[in-house]
């Protein structure tokens, strides 16, 4: 983990309302279902989905955005797409957090 002050004012602009990209992966087969989520902050859209999964399911949560091109992305804010192998040791933590029961799941 790498932290470092930065001067606040260094940003140009904000957006508040965000829509969230909120994936459950249930059972072994990790069966996934997908919901966009609007007009929530992040913690609401958390807690909805802790009340959604049942006890077998893994849960991931993306920042959906658009970039320069108008293409559509995700900024993952809570593990990563379970489909996916981690790749690098940050990916490996990710997927960690997505495990039932984890204190961020």
């Amino acid at each position: 983990m790498h932290i470092e002050e930065v001067d606040e004012r260094d940003s140009t602009w904000e957006q508040h309302d965000s829509t969230f990209r909120v994936y459950f992966a249930q059972g072994p087969e990790r069966s996934i279902t997908t919901f966009d989520v609007s007009g929530a902050t992040f913690s609401e859209v958390r807690d909805w989905t802790r009340n959604q999964a049942p006890d077998d399911t893994i849960i991931a949560i993306a920042l959906v955005g658009l970039d320069s091109r108008g293409l559509k992305g995700l900024t993952w804010l809570l593990g990563m797409d379970p489909n996916d192998h981690p790749e690098s040791e940050i990916e490996v933590r990710m997927l960690a957090e997505m495990e039932p029961g984890s204190p961020s799941s």
